[in-house]
């Protein structure tokens, strides 16, 4: 492995960060919807779970993005590639 397949998993993992940073957020805006529906204010629900939603499916990409860069074939991979590059240096 080199250090560009390296530099793409950090890239990827950034990514699956913001996708789970995505989907707390939506799960928010669903309690935030319950909430409002419950004090029957339907507007504001119906608001919230527009907002919500989008953000909710961002969980699918993150799940998959995950699987995609924990394979232990990259993680040993990548412990090898350090392991070498600091022996060098």
């Amino acid at each position: 492995m080199d250090a560009s397949k390296i530099y793409l998993r950090d890239i990827l993992g950034l990514g699956l960060i913001i996708l789970s940073v995505m989907t707390v957020l939506g799960t928010l805006f669903s309690i935030l919807a319950a909430l409002n529906y419950i004090s029957h204010e339907e507007a504001m629900a119906a608001t919230y779970i527009k907002e919500a939603i989008p953000l909710m499916l961002c969980i699918l990409p993150a799940f998959f993005l995950g699987k995609y860069i924990n394979k232990p074939a990259w993680v040993i991979a990548t412990d090898d590639f350090r392991l070498n590059s600091a022996k060098n240096q």
